[in-house]
């Protein structure tokens, strides 16, 4: 059997050859860590909530400044897509910082799991993987974090291409993603007006209920608008977060008539062949801002461009000072979510997991002793229950 001695190393009392107190290789650091949805809870209990998304807002913010294509790789989203017994899809987000790790996101979006059976449309789990050995660091709870990393990548975007100075954001779509929008953005830019607005009403009543407090700037409360009547209040916006499930060939979802000179928009819905928020025509009178290029003309508000009407992306336009005068134009961010900010935010959620003493440490990986023996475990298994009498 194994146990643990005083410095957490595995001591294995049935290897061959060397019988008890011989020990294995597989030491605590060998362990993977798991880390679930209370141990996230835990870590922003540990750190403050708003600390940990302004940590997270920097840390993107400071990824995309300094990403290096020789350095980091990351690959567009596969996955498959199904109609029955629901409409959904399962999808993998890869990426990879060259000579340290890997990560791959899992995600699945299910957009009639609210009202059908109650969970999340998105649900999502994270592995981190090291490149000395492929040996898997880390796994961990992604729902929450993807919510978590989007809103903070638009908050990086809005931080760049609205002046600083209280703003009036609005927001289509008052789901899970709406908060977390709500509440990043808030980090950066005073929100002194909110209005928005969801195809049902009941979620757009509650959206305050789920705010994080002090987002607003005054006591300021949210204004719930009808979809019909947004389209008149775009006008006083300074900011745009969509954020809705619409389903494929059904938008746009928000009429942008009237909107200011310089509006920024934050597109977060888009995801999916055919499932687009915002009108082409005011895509094609505005800068539209890809996260990643390749997947937003698959899945973003891009596909509704082809690619010479798309303009720069996000690193190109934290990175450029030419791209200063942004902040004068339209624009519009089109967030289908970068495989890099979810290895971004795994890794912090980890090193803050870490630096707490978080998360559960499992051998979840059997590393031998002998590489060369497929079946050592199975060896070691029949040899304790013969030596135990177990039938």
């Amino acid at each position: 059997m194994a146990s643990e001695c005083g410095d957490g190393i595995l001591i294995d009392e049935t290897a061959p050859g060397g019988g008890a107190g011989q020990r294995r290789r597989q030491a605590p650091e060998e362990h993977t860590i798991c880390l679930d949805v209370d141990d996230l809870a835990d870590v922003v209990a540990a750190v403050g909530l708003d600390r940990f998304v302004d940590d997270l807002i920097a840390a993107i913010g400071d990824a995309v400044r300094s990403f290096d294509v020789a350095r980091v790789e990351t690959m567009a989203r596969a996955g498959f897509s199904y109609t029955t017994p629901a409409v959904g899809l399962v999808e993998w987000m890869p990426a990879m910082v060259v000579g340290r790790s890997v990560a791959i996101k899992t995600v699945a979006y299910h957009p009639d799991n609210p009202a059908a059976v109650g969970l999340p449309s998105v649900l999502a789990t994270t592995s981190v993987y090291d490149t000395d050995t492929g040996r898997l660091v880390a796994i961990c709870e992604a729902t929450t974090l993807t919510a978590l990393r989007t809103g903070a990548a638009s908050a990086v975007m809005t931080d760049a291409l609205v002046p600083p100075g209280p703003i009036a954001l609005g927001v289509v779509g008052c789901g899970a993603q709406a908060v977390t929008q709500i509440h990043a953005i808030s980090r950066i830019r005073p929100i002194e007006r909110l209005i928005v607005t969801d195809a049902d009403p009941a979620v757009a009543a509650s959206l305050g209920v789920r705010l994080p407090s002090g987002v607003l700037a005054d006591g300021a409360t949210p204004e719930v608008v009808s979809t019909l009547a947004f389209g008149d209040r775009v006008a006083d916006l300074d900011v745009l977060c969509t954020c809705t499930s619409v389903d494929v060939d059904k938008g746009p979802v928000v009429e942008l008539r009237g909107a200011k000179p310089a509006l920024h928009v934050n597109a977060v819905g888009s995801d999916f062949p055919g499932k687009v928020e915002l009108p082409v025509d005011y895509l094609r009178s505005s800068v539209v801002i890809p996260d990643a290029l390749d997947q937003c003309l698959v899945e973003g508000e891009s596909q509704q461009l082809t690619a010479d009407e798309v303009g720069p992306g996000m690193v190109e336009v934290l990175t450029d000072p030419a791209h200063r005068e942004l902040v004068n134009r339209r624009t519009v961010f089109d967030s289908t979510g970068w495989a890099y900010e979810d290895l971004v935010a795994a890794t912090r959620f980890v090193d803050e997991a870490e630096r707490h003493g978080l998360g559960t440490r499992l051998a979840l990986q059997y590393l031998p002793d002998d590489p060369y023996d497929p079946l050592e475990a199975i060896r070691r298994r029949d040899r304790r229950r013969n030596e135990t009498g177990a039938g």
